[in-house]
């Protein structure tokens, strides 16, 4: 019995894969046999929904380096990728300074494929100051020297450092938006958040970089103790919000740090006294000054480089594979290969994607606008007002590109960034120089046009992003190819995928975090009013009654379920709601496990700010009660829930 049943089984699961129509099978077809591909026919939806839609999900990818659907995504667009290099002619030459950014993508790709594992070349090419080597590097290529400690300033080094996109060994230093004016942009100091490693980890790399065994773990030792030191004084509470303040009062305030000079090293332009910068955890600084007064040098010089090599490694490619190297070129030059798939990989396409796309985002809105109107909360007017703004005013932005982007933009981008065709470091860092130059020139460019803005900080990221102080989401084109998005897929697998995760992000810019921003980015006090409303406060309760990674997540997923059910399937929808010919599904059901792909995976992944996806599946589903109607579950089952959280 059990063979017979296990062989069913298989004939099941070689009949629904997503490859056994074959390549000529419509995207719908293939959609269809994807899912059901996934579904665990021995599991109960009301039950366990994610068993049920994703239990199969790991045999089906048993073979595959990838995890789960946005490493699924990820993967397809680095093959995308290494295909068109793959037969890649080069247009111009260094020779005759005509490189067009196609050329200097394919270049980098090409030397990272035939680099290997040097990372003291970094340290060759980047050194605390002009004429002063890394002590432990000195050490090593002239063991009798004696280490010139008085050449050494470690504010000084850490501008130097910065240029190259590190944002700092002691302290945290990034450019964000004003306070009160999303347009224009500030420095912000802060106290770092990124950990040390354990001394047995710092040994290795100090061997790796050609330090001997015994005095690698000494140093790792000494380093680990003073990482030690160090943490005593981050724990240091200061309640005070984020402060303006000129650079004359900060070196008033703190007298053993130079920061105008760091920051005229950093920017490379003469700052007055005046000029401003942000500041959290003052304190802090004060304590960490005095500190570094009493440290040696040759200590601090030690801390900093350690710190530096790993925020090389953290960026830089795990291997030189062709997979790793096209992920490479998408992290490092993210708006070259953002236009590249706009005319190579898109094309014609583009004018209809972008078509469907501003359907299904306005008809999403349509429908969110009317639930505020019913205003369950009883919001006063103002507050609806406030809400109803935001909305009218959120924009997106597909593929992270300006609306007047063309290839001149992009050549005009990389003009200043030659790649070296032997010297995949030295590319590397020339890379994180532009990163740096282009984040700090935000300080003085004036604001873009709102629709000639893009976001410098996806890193590669395959899925959408909603921007609290632009009040827009952004579609990275990686998102708009199956299994998320097709321009021919029909609207219930549309909404499954890309329409939830779309409405998940205009979401986010009325949970607890995003409510609290106008419609232009500024904080706004009505927003704390609405968080003050009982019915509000009621919601939150009742979404944190089970343990959550992060409540605004949660929030987001309860709400983009039933706004885009609604959009979908509400009585007012101009979707397609209709059976589909090549499925059996119900209209509701196939909605429900287009949902679930997104979700779909091994479960291996890290979740830093999201609850595992089994967990955000459940715990959604769970609390619509569409889905118990639809599927018949009822009072007893895990799947369902008495109590339902509801929001607006």
């Amino acid at each position: 019995m059990y063979l017979c049943h296990a062989f069913a089984l298989a004939l099941l699961l070689l009949l629904t894969h997503p490859f056994y129509k074959g390549v000529n099978a419509g995207v719908n077809e293939n959609q269809i046999q994807v899912i059901n591909s996934y579904v665990d026919v021995l599991e109960t939806p009301c039950n366990n929904y994610y068993r049920y839609a994703c239990g199969n999900w790991g045999k089906v990818h048993s073979n595959e380096k990838y995890t789960e659907i946005t490493t699924l995504i990820d993967h397809k667009v680095n093959k995308r990728l290494i295909d068109y290099f793959q037969n890649y002619k080069l247009e111009g030459s260094a020779e005759a300074a005509n490189e067009t950014y196609t050329d200097k993508l394919f270049l980098y790709y090409q030397t990272c494929r035939r680099a290997d594992k040097q990372l003291k070349r970094y340290l060759q090419l980047v050194r605390p100051s002009l004429h002063l080597d890394w002590q432990l590097m000195l050490e090593i290529h002239a063991p009798n020297a004696t280490w010139p400690a008085q050449r050494f300033n470690w504010l000084f080094t850490l501008a130097k450092l910065r240029r190259y996109n590190f944002k700092g060994a002691f302290f945290e230093h990034i450019v964000v938006q004003r306070p009160n004016d999303a347009k224009r942009f500030v420095i912000d100091l802060d106290k770092p958040t990124d950990k040390m490693p354990e001394s047995l980890v710092i040994a290795v790399l100090l061997m790796g970089l050609g330090v001997e065994k015994r005095r690698a773990m000494e140093v790792a030792t000494n380093v680990h103790n003073f990482e030690n030191s160090l943490k005593v004084v981050r724990d240091i509470e200061d309640d005070r919000e984020p402060q303006i303040i000129s650079l004359q009062e900060l070196e008033r305030i703190m007298p053993l740090m130079p920061w105008r000079l760091y920051l005229q090293i950093v920017l490379s332009y003469t700052l007055p006294v005046d000029y401003e910068v942000q500041i959290s955890n003052r304190d802090y600084f004060i304590v960490l000054s005095k500190l570094l007064e009493q440290t040696d040098p040759s200590l601090i010089d030690n801390y900093i480089m350690v710190k530096f090599v790993l925020f090389l490694i953290a960026n830089g490619p795990d291997a030189f594979g062709k997979v790793d190297c096209a992920r490479d070129v998408r992290i490092k030059m993210e708006l070259g290969v953002n236009f590249l798939y706009k005319q190579q990989f898109l094309g014609k396409a583009d004018v209809k994607v972008a078509a469907d796309v501003e359907r299904i985002f306005e008809l999403t809105k349509r429908e969110f606008a009317a639930k505020l109107n019913s205003n369950r909360m009883h919001l006063q007017p103002n507050q609806l007002d406030f809400l109803q703004r935001k909305l009218t005013t959120m924009r997106y932005n597909i593929g992270n590109l300006p609306a007047s982007v063309n290839e001149r933009f992009v050549d005009d981008y990389y003009a200043d960034v030659h790649i070296n065709t032997n010297a995949h470091y030295k590319n590397h860092l020339a890379l994180l120089k532009l990163a740096a130059r282009k984040e700090h020139d935000q300080l003085t460019a004036p604001p873009p046009d709102v629709s000639d803005y893009y976001y410098n900080g996806l890193d590669g990221s395959c899925t959408p992003l909603f921007l609290f102080r632009r009040n827009l989401v952004v579609i990275p084109y990686a998102f708009l190819q199956p299994p998320a998005y097709h321009v021919n897929m029909h609207d219930i697998l549309k909404m499954g995928i890309f329409g939830f995760v779309f409405t998940h992000e205009i979401m986010h810019g009325f949970e607890s975090s995003g409510v609290r921003f106008d419609y232009t980015g500024k904080f706004a006090a009505i927003g704390d009013t609405i968080l003050s409303n009982d019915q509000f406060s009621a919601s939150l309760t009742c979404m944190e009654q089970t343990e959550t990674e992060s409540i605004d997540e949660r929030m987001a997923d309860f709400m983009a379920i039933r706004v885009a059910y609604d959009t979908l399937f509400g009585a007012n929808s101009s979707m397609n709601t209709q059976q589909p010919s090549y499925s059996n599904i119900t209209p509701k059901r196939l909605f429900f496990l287009t949902v679930a792909q997104f979700f779909c995976g091994n479960l291996r992944s890290d979740f830093y700010d999201h609850d595992a996806d089994d967990v955000r599946l459940q715990q959604t589903l769970m609390q619509f009660e569409p889905f118990a109607a639809e599927y018949g579950c009822s009072s007893g089952d895990p799947m369902y829930l008495e109590n339902k959280c509801l929001l607006y």
